[in-house]
């Protein structure tokens, strides 16, 4: 058993759970209506589910093949704990950037500040039952909270304005897919090299971190195009690159075919 997979889930109290809902209508309807939240971002959005994030992957990757792009390629990232790792003081900084002022950012304030946890761990065997102390929260929205994806989104909103002028960001939450195409190798390499720099600087500055060995390439091929030695590194790390991988549930390969997929779901 690895507790570096279990996360913490808020158990809330009815009256905070209808305050938390009208106030998300209230943020949402200012979100949508102002059109504050990227395109590229398709998580915890309604009308807007993974089969669009995935559609746009690859309808975005078989045009570029169609049309004389010789080298494709995509970052898939995975990041460690996002939602444990959002910075309050960050987050409160963004929000008069998108209009909220005054009493709502002050809402908003001591609905992240001053909040504390306990761990209760119950072991049937022993007919046992131990309860932590409680320790304030320092980083990250309470997951489980109504709140807490539309404040990530917010946390994150700007990634893709860091890197859209040379890749396009495809945003599913905290899942990333970071799609370049490019008229050869040498070109691609370069572009990489920068994309993935400014990726990193994107997320230090935001204190957040990439795991570097869930972090996968793909370059996309088809029957006019062959692979070429990409190598993508950051000092001593390297990220791996892969013929296939999982993205939002679905096994996504080189080629773009569904054997890999389908020989998943049939074991």
């Amino acid at each position: 058993m690895n507790l570096t997979n279990y996360r913490p889930i808020s158990l809330l109290t009815s009256f905070s759970k209808v305050f938390e809902k009208a106030l998300f209508n209230r943020l949402t309807a200012h979100f949508n209506t102002n059109k504050l939240l990227v395109g590229n971002q398709f998580g915890f959005r309604k009308g807007i589910a993974t089969e669009d994030a995935i559609f746009k992957l690859i309808n975005e990757t078989l045009n570029a093949l169609n049309n004389n792009k010789k080298m494709v390629g995509s970052i898939f990232c995975d990041l460690e704990k996002v939602f444990d790792s959002v910075n309050h003081d960050i987050l409160l900084s963004k929000l008069p950037y998108y209009g909220i002022n005054g009493k709502a950012k002050l809402l908003l304030e001591s609905y992240l500040q001053n909040r504390y946890q306990s761990v209760q761990v119950t072991n049937p065997n022993f007919n046992s039952n131990t309860v932590s102390e409680w320790t304030k929260i320092q980083y990250g929205v309470p997951q489980g909270s109504i709140l807490s994806p539309l404040l990530f989104l917010v946390y994150i909103n700007d990634l893709p304005k860091a890197i859209q002028h040379k890749a396009l960001p495809i945003l599913f939450a905290d899942d990333a897919s970071i799609l370049l195409t490019s008229l050869n190798n040498i070109q691609m390499q370069s572009d990489f090299k920068i994309i993935f720099e400014q990726l990193i600087k994107w997320f230090k500055s935001y204190l957040l971190f990439l795991n570097f060995d869930k972090t996968y390439f793909i370059q996309f091929t088809n029957k006019s195009t062959c692979t070429s030695d990409i190598q993508i590194t950051y000092k001593d790390k390297q990220i791996s690159i892969v013929n296939e991988t999982k993205f939002l549930g679905l096994f996504i390969n080189n080629n773009l075919s569904w054997k890999t997929h389908i020989e998943c779901i049939k074991t």
